[in-house]
């Protein structure tokens, strides 16, 4: 089954959860949903993001839930934790260098059962990299990703980016060196040049604008999965 969950959305409900439930460890499928906006370039991403950060993944802890049984059930987010290690866009928010901050992933359905979005695949303590974000919330407590191509790793000092393989952003970002991929993102946010206009992506179209059918095909399964029937496993449960 293919669940439909929008990219970005900030309805977020804080109610408490009222039946205990065993959380996934890891992601067991692979969830699509439908994007505002798809990017093909960097400087689209960069244009569109309110803050882009350089930060290293502390933790990462159950987080609130949206929806509610009237709308068919509930999805839980996944608070990553986040140290601040460069400000490379955004400093007109609250942000600085050192701090934390939290970024909302996806999560958990109502079952328990865990899934990623897309090719954004869940952080993990010591991950290192930039993250593209936008406020989750009016009171900019929490952050979201701009969308599922809103993170870029550096492993072995290359970049890697959570857009689609076959996307022309992707091809634009993976396997570069840290270096100069880094550099790239300075050129475009130099105050110095005058505040160009960057180019804007334009709106996603297509089914990613339409409620994405249950097509009875079986969700793909992310790199880790165990699926071996034993699923869920306990996670810990939010404070």
């Amino acid at each position: 089954m293919v669940a439909t969950i929008a990219i970005g959305v900030s309805a977020w409900s804080n109610m408490p959860e009222h039946v205990s439930v065993s959380r996934d460890e890891q992601p067991e499928r692979i969830v699509h949903g439908r994007e505002s906006v798809n990017f093909s370039n960097v400087s689209q991403l960069i244009g569109t993001s309110a803050v882009i950060v350089k930060g290293t993944v502390l933790s990462a802890a159950p987080g609130r839930t949206l929806g509610s049984v009237d709308d068919g059930g509930t999805d839980q987010a996944r608070d990553v934790t986040v140290r601040v290690n460069l400000i490379l866009k955004g400093g007109g928010y609250n942000i600085s260098t050192g701090a934390d901050i939290v970024v909302e992933e996806w999560g958990w359905d109502q079952a328990g059962q865990a899934y990623q979005m897309e090719n954004l695949s869940w952080s993990q303590a010591g991950d290192v990299g930039y993250f593209y974000l936008q406020p989750a919330d009016q009171m900019i407590t929490k952050w979201r990703y701009v969308n599922t191509q809103g993170r870029v790793l550096i492993k072995d000092g290359l970049v890697r980016s959570s857009a689609d393989p076959v996307s022309p952003l992707f091809s634009a970002i993976d396997g570069r060196t840290n270096s100069d991929f880094c550099g790239e993102m300075k050129y475009w946010v130099d105050p110095s040049r005058g505040g160009t206009v960057v180019p804007q992506p334009v709106p996603a179209t297509g089914e990613q604008q339409q409620q994405v059918p249950d097509d009875g095909v079986v969700e793909p399964e992310p790199d880790g999965s165990t699926n071996d029937g034993s699923e869920p496993t306990p996670y810990p449960s939010a404070p």
